[in-house]
């Protein structure tokens, strides 16, 4: 098995953006040779969220700076401050919201490369990143 390291500075970080001013700066996925993880650090404008899903992988979300609340299930309220991190299993909904006046950024781990998600509201399944993957339309 081949070794890598990576150095991946924020400044270099390819950005992804998916409407409502919300951007996701890829850092672990498939083009930097990730085979069991995708990860990267979402900005989150103040009153903006990422609607209702679930992803086919776990989820650890690290708040970095700010505060973010995640309803899961639809009900449960979780309120994140700078450090606070949720482990989230597959297939659970979830719905990261910024209600403040901050930005906030947060560290996002997903459990595999191949992670999908699937909007609650529609249905619709997209890949992580994909042109579909969007909280806009």
């Amino acid at each position: 098995m081949k070794s890598s390291i990576n150095f991946l500075p924020f400044s270099d970080l390819q950005k992804v953006p998916r409407g409502l001013g919300i951007v996701n700066h890829l850092i672990a996925n498939k083009k930097v040779g990730a085979k069991s993880i995708h990860s990267g650090i979402t900005l989150l404008p103040p009153k903006t969220s990422v609607p209702a899903h679930t992803h086919n992988a776990e989820e650890q979300v690290t708040v970095l700076e700010g505060t973010l609340k995640i309803i899961l299930n639809g009900d449960q309220e979780v309120f994140c401050s700078t450090y606070d991190s949720t482990f989230i299993s597959a297939d659970v909904q979830h719905e990261l919201i910024n209600d403040s006046d901050e930005d906030v950024y947060a560290m996002v781990i997903y459990g595999s490369s191949n992670v999908n998600r699937t909007f609650v509201e529609t249905g619709e399944t997209v890949g992580i990143g994909s042109d579909q993957d969007r909280f806009d339309t």
